[in-house]
């Protein structure tokens, strides 16, 4: 394989850091598989298609994700699934599990859907609403709410804010080596005394819960209670909850907002969305599920994803070695026209089983939580709240799109730029 260019890996790396989804399509056009960006210590291979993607996915042990996401440690806490592999993985992963199982997931419903209404109480026909900015802290309320109860929420003050710094360098420093680190230093000096301030304030919620008799059916209650009479240390617990309030809240909200984004701009699917709504009696070809799936695959909430090698191999005529960072995307990935009919193209109609343009795809096809052993062990619990959320709201208001060409913007719940704005037409 020839030699990269090393001022046109810089190019493109720089192409990257401005608008990484349109230089992925353009690269893979131009290059195939590999391309390889920027120079050290900033230099990494964007591995794009199928095979690459296939490769990536059945062979974790192959790679490190301890290593490809350590430069974020301080920030998502040194127990957190995201910067653990092997064993204690595992062991974390396995302690994890039961507060989100399809039974547990759905006893949050409710909480959901409370949020979401509230969020839209104060709307009145003629509005006119930008919906992402609500939408994500009702989002970040009633994820506050299913991982710590009730009561929590009173104590809540500061949290929404803390929680969005956070999530801001995450998102500059996905690549686990800024893109950004000299120019984002502010931005990541407020995200490490947010993070402090967000583990004092579950540090604090932790020690109430243990005053109690009974741990309660939350997410820190399950965890508390442990398996089979083992259970997270608290230091755990804490970098475990911390994790999914910043991820969780953030990516869901994204993906409600792309939801209605897509569905708002096809004449006719906001009512079936409504009708769908309406219980197990509404006839409609296309379901929730269906459009949920079909924004999941045009707006993955992670477009890319970062794997450090672990072991050598060799993939598409190149030889890797240790320690060389590789990036694959989901969000590329959904819209390869060798997979997708018409891949641009908003269709729920390709996820109804019997459709002429049903497609089942492959695991390596369809990624929105990722493969493996480091699914991301949120999907139920994201799946039902975008799904509950947009119910919820289909059932209260009608509304009409007044955004057109939004761009997605950041990588880590890559989200609408600018938001996503409405015009409400009736209240229900």
């Amino acid at each position: 394989m020839t030699a990269p260019d090393p001022s046109r890996a810089l190019s493109d790396l720089r192409a990257f850091s401005s608008d990484p989804l349109a230089t992925m399509q353009r690269l893979y056009r131009e290059n195939g598989t590999l391309s390889q960006l920027g120079a050290e210590p900033m230099r990494f291979w964007l591995t794009l298609g199928t095979e690459a993607c296939e490769f990536i996915l059945a062979n974790s042990h192959r790679f490190s994700w301890e290593q490809a996401f350590t430069a974020l440690a301080p920030l998502t806490g040194s127990a957190a699934l995201l910067v653990n592999d092997g064993v204690r993985h595992r062991h974390l992963r396995r302690l994890v599990a039961p507060a989100f199982t399809v039974r547990r997931v759905s006893d949050h419903r409710d909480t959901v859907v409370r949020h979401i209404e509230a969020a839209v109480a104060g709307w009145a026909t003629d509005d006119v609403v930008e919906v992402h900015v609500p939408l994500r802290r009702a989002m970040r309320l009633a994820t506050v709410e299913s991982l710590f109860g009730e009561a929590a929420m009173r104590r809540s003050e500061g949290l929404d804010d803390w929680l969005h710094d956070i999530h801001r360098a995450i998102d500059t420093d996905v690549l686990g080596g800024s893109l950004e680190r000299g120019a984002g230093s502010a931005v990541w000096r407020r995200a490490l005394l947010a993070r402090s301030s967000v583990h004092r304030w579950v540090v604090a919620e932790i020690e109430q819960r243990a005053r109690q008799a009974d741990p309660g059916r939350d997410v820190l209650g399950t965890l508390l209670r442990g398996v089979d009479g083992t259970r997270l240390t608290d230091d755990e617990i804490t970098d475990q909850l911390i994790s999914l309030l910043e991820a969780g809240a953030e990516t869901t909200a994204a993906q409600l907002s792309w939801m209605l984004y897509c569905v708002l701009r096809e004449p006719g699917l906001w009512a079936d969305v409504r009708a769908a709504a309406g219980g197990p009696a509404a006839t409609t070809a296309v379901g929730l599920d269906h459009i949920v799936s079909e924004t999941m695959r045009l707006y993955p909430a992670t477009a890319i994803v970062s794997r450090k090698v672990a072991t050598e191999f060799d993939l598409a005529g190149r030889r890797f070695r240790p320690g060389d960072l590789l990036i694959f995307s989901p969000f590329h990935t959904h819209r390869l026209p060798s997979v997708w009919r018409d891949p641009e193209r908003f269709d729920p109609s390709r996820w109804v089983p019997g459709s002429e343009r049903y497609h089942r795809p492959a695991p390596y096809e369809f990624l929105p939580f990722g493969l493996g052993p480091h699914r991301c062990i949120g999907a139920t619990f994201a799946t039902m709240a975008v799904t509950a959320a947009c119910a919820a709201l289909a059932r209260r208001v009608d509304i009409e799109l007044l955004t057109t060409n939004v761009r997605p913007k950041g990588l880590i719940g890559m989200h609408p730029e600018g938001g996503i704005t409405v015009r409400v037409e009736e209240k229900h």
